[in-house]
């Protein structure tokens, strides 16, 4: 009975994420909502406590050229994922002098998820991983 879900208790039932990727920031946990960012424009914006920034990959070399976006997101957002980054560099920069968590090379991502939608990420040591919430 291993990995079995008994019909009386379905909240016994195993947790799988979604997506996963390399987590460069703080460890921990955060619940909240997605808001997919795929254009420069899309930074510029008023954030809700509870987002969660999604970097499409078509935001790579804006984000090279423009290292202030990055740190700016994460003075709005208490974690971000993205399709691209290295384990350390500008994301890991930002995120621990944030305090936020930042999950990269978070394959397909923006194609995965959607905007609004309550996810929950976790970041422990270099695995970062999402998970689907109702």
């Amino acid at each position: 009975m291993c990995c079995s879900v008994s019909a009386e208790n379905p909240d016994d039932a195993p947790l799988f994420p979604i997506l996963r990727g390399e987590s460069v920031g703080e460890s921990g946990e955060f619940s909240g909502r997605v808001f997919i960012i795929c254009e420069p424009g899309d930074l510029d914006r008023e954030w809700s406590s509870d987002e969660i920034g999604v970097l499409d990959s078509r935001l790579k070399e804006f984000i090279h050229d423009n290292p202030g976006a990055l740190d700016r997101l994460f003075q709005n957002v208490s974690a971000v994922l993205s399709e691209f980054g290295e384990p350390i560099g500008l994301f890991s920069t930002s995120a621990y002098e944030r305090e936020a968590i930042c999950v990269v090379k978070v394959a397909d991502a923006s194609h995965v998820l959607e905007n609004e939608m309550h996810i929950r990420v976790t970041a422990s040591e270099n695995q970062g991983d999402v998970f689907f919430i109702d």
